[in-house]
């Protein structure tokens, strides 16, 4: 199974990226990764981190650690959390170069549900990110039920919904989704595919460990209406997309599948390319 040793959490101090913290930080705590909370500044400011959660504090209010932890507190827990900061620089490429200096195997950001002319007019850097970044994305939708509760830290991932097509395939996605759920295991434990539409893609190798079910559902209609409607039926806890990004100018004009979809679920969605392989 693939290891995930350090996870890049991007922030812009807002009540998402708060969300995100939340799961970001509770992957460390069970994963016993490397946290890096990273802020890209366009210009020339200093960031006020007063705005940005506590790691600490935050360990403290989830029970892990006694009032008054210090650093050494935090990293006797095997969490080695960082703050780090660039200016001058577009947030998305930002991301993307800090990605590279971190070594990050997972990153965790916010979605701020920018759809339709606003994704022209304040464009999203959830999506450069999506297309570029190498290694898996987790994004937590703008209201998104998550599986991390900020209060009180209880986490789990007990079902999974996989959408599916006959390219790419599913197997990078089923990897990294699994990595994030025996960290983070429910009592009920399930897998399910979802294709949408015509052909039948290959699944005789997508193999869950025991104790989890795999169902294989298929279904007719709009792809993204569709997946949210299953995820929203079936409770999933988390959905997992494998892609390739863009695939043609009219993706470009309304949007990947894939930026579609975070607009419409209020399930964390993790993002997984095609090549990846949870190796270094």
């Amino acid at each position: 199974m693939p290891a995930i040793r350090s996870i890049l959490l991007p922030t812009d101090f807002s009540m998402e990226a708060d969300a995100a913290f939340a799961h970001g930080l509770r992957l460390a705590v069970a994963l016993g990764a490397q946290l890096d909370i990273f802020h890209a500044e366009p210009k020339n400011d200093q960031a006020d981190w007063r705005w940005a959660p506590s790691v600490a504090d935050t360990l403290v209010r989830w029970g892990h650690l006694r009032r008054g932890a210090t650093e050494a507190d935090v990293e006797a827990l095997g969490i080695r959390a960082r703050r780090t900061q660039i200016v001058g620089q577009a947030p998305d490429a930002a991301v993307l170069s800090e990605m590279s200096e971190s070594h990050a195997d997972l990153i965790v950001m916010a979605s701020h549900g920018r759809s339709g002319i606003w994704r022209w007019i304040q464009p999203s850097v959830i999506a450069p990110v999506l297309r570029h970044a190498p290694v898996p994305v987790l994004v937590i939708p703008n209201g998104a039920r998550g599986f991390v509760d900020a209060t009180t830290g209880e986490a789990g991932i007990g079902r999974v919904l996989a959408p599916i097509d006959t390219r790419p395939h599913p197997a990078p996605g089923f990897d990294a989704a699994l990595a994030l759920a025996t960290a983070l295991p429910a009592a009920n434990r399930a897998f399910a595919t979802l294709h949408v539409g015509r052909g039948r893609p290959e699944t005789d190798l997508l193999l869950v460990p025991p104790g989890y079910e795999l169902f294989h559902w298929f279904a007719e209609g709009e792809p993204v209406d569709e997946i949210a409607r299953t995820a929203t039926e079936w409770q999933a806890d988390l959905i997992v997309v494998v892609t390739e990004g863009r695939r043609n100018y009219l993706d470009t004009l309304r949007g990947s599948t894939v930026e579609r979809l975070l607009d419409r679920v209020k399930q964390p969605v993790l993002v997984v390319p095609a090549e990846w392989t949870g190796k270094e």
